[in-house]
């Protein structure tokens, strides 16, 4: 009777073990072609490494991150209705930000353990505020009064103030002050 419960036990794992391969062979097979195709681009184009001794797109993300990474930044934002009129027009400090931007990680490690095993798994982490999901598809900054703006939509951020040929639909009061929360 033992030997009965061994020899399905060994077919069970076998039968797991072989739909598991399967699995992977198919996998591996498709990644050998991608592989393979690649190589061909690759072959037919080359990169360019011995050309290339600079990028344009890396000295202009530098001097933007150099430009706008100071609290003290005077930038200018225009937001745009959906006509690409003028909403609004704000000198601002600092640059526009995503509402979605956290300043802890997006995802932490689970330990999810189940009958045959365990596995560490990816999963959404609480946002700084300890909600969970998204806070929209907008942006928000500060305008030099320091009065928060959040906006969801078109706009131009320049570090030289616009001339501007028609009149903003918003304007902000003179008298605006910022809520007590403060930002340092």
């Amino acid at each position: 009777m033992k030997k009965l419960i061994l020899a399905m036990v060994v077919l069970g794992l076998l039968a797991v073990a072989c739909e598991t391969q399967a699995k992977t062979s198919a996998a591996e097979s498709s990644r050998k072609v991608t592989e393979a195709y690649q190589a061909k681009l690759e072959k037919a184009v080359p990169y360019p490494l011995g050309d290339m001794n600079d990028s344009l797109e890396r000295r202009q993300l530098r001097e933007k991150l150099l430009r706008f990474n100071k609290p003290t930044k005077v930038a200018y934002v225009t937001l745009l209705g959906d006509t690409g009129n003028v909403v609004a027009s704000f000198p601002i400090r600092g640059k526009v930000s995503s509402v979605n931007s956290m300043m802890t990680a997006s995802e932490i490690w689970s330990k999810n353990c189940y009958t045959g095993g365990c596995s560490r798994e990816p999963i959404e982490a609480p946002t700084d505020d300890g909600s969970y999901g998204t806070n929209g598809d907008a942006v928000f900054f500060f305008t030099t009064a320091n009065v928060y703006v959040e906006w969801n939509g078109r706009y131009i951020l320049t570090d030289a103030p616009l001339e501007i040929s028609s009149s903003p639909i918003v304007l902000m009061s003179k008298d605006a002050k910022p809520s007590s929360v403060g930002v340092k």
